[in-house]
């Protein structure tokens, strides 16, 4: 998914890869930045081209990204090295650009203020706050290149489920970019790796819980008082009252 939105438009600039668990987002994030680099290689001739892979701590990027990369990549694509240049990266080999995909993690994004990204690739966004994510799209910029670009993958719920649902899910961007922002909805069942054990796990959850894990619904997450709550069916589309009407407003101030 990510290689292929990649190669054929120049919007959006921003991607949010996500929804239920299982369908396999952290594979599409390390792949979609190799097929990152190579594409900006093979169309550009640009070399060297650093892009970010992101967890949100060491011990999580080493589970999730590191351990896999060292049993998915061929040894013919490039190595993992840490050199005093790049720091801890997989390198391509220079047949496919010499890229170098930056295994960093988010404990501290302030210590990125200096670096460039020509893409960023962020593994759970929802479990880092909209001041991160701000920060790491003020890193995504890479000289004379205007194909730049950021993808985060996560389930909905966490710190983050606000601003990822308002700006990705809603396409309502507070800022000047909102439609460089796009949203690719993904569920187990489309992981066709994916055992049916696991599908099975999923599908034996409590109805909340489905809604959350086994369908990614952006409506229902974690600490979420009222469970019952469908947009479908609470919210209205915009109208313009009668003006003889009578009008009784309420308002619910939580806890």
């Amino acid at each position: 998914i990510g290689v292929t939105g990649v190669q054929t438009c120049a919007l959006p600039i921003y991607l949010l890869y996500g929804g239920s668990m299982g369908p396999g987002k952290s594979y599409a994030l390390r792949w979609s930045a190799v097929g990152y680099c190579m594409y900006i290689y093979g169309k550009y001739g640009i070399t060297d081209l650093p892009a970010g892979l992101f967890s949100q701590d060491y011990p999580t990027l080493r589970d999730r990204q590191i351990s896999k990369i060292s049993l998915e990549f061929p040894e013919w694509l490039g190595k993992i090295s840490d050199s005093s240049k790049w720091g801890l990266a997989f390198n391509l080999s220079a047949e496919y650009g010499s890229g170098h995909i930056l295994l960093r993690n988010l404990d501290d994004p302030s210590k990125y203020k200096s670096t460039e990204f020509a893409a960023e690739f962020v593994e759970e966004l929802t479990e880092n706050d909209e001041e991160k994510f701000r920060l790491l799209k003020t890193r995504l910029r890479y000289p004379e290149l205007e194909e730049v670009k950021f993808m985060g993958a996560t389930n909905p719920g966490g710190i983050g489920h606000g601003y990822c649902k308002r700006d990705f899910v809603d396409h309502n961007a507070p800022d000047g970019e909102r439609e460089r922002y796009a949203y690719v909805h993904a569920t187990v069942y489309d992981n066709k790796y994916q055992t049916k054990t696991y599908i099975k796990q999923l599908e034996s959850l409590t109805e909340k819980e489905k809604k959350m894990y086994l369908y990614g619904s952006w409506d229902v997450f974690a600490g979420q008082f009222f469970d019952e709550w469908n947009p479908q069916v609470h919210i209205c589309n915009p109208f313009i009252p009668d003006p003889k009407g009578f009008i009784v407003g309420g308002m619910d101030w939580g806890r």
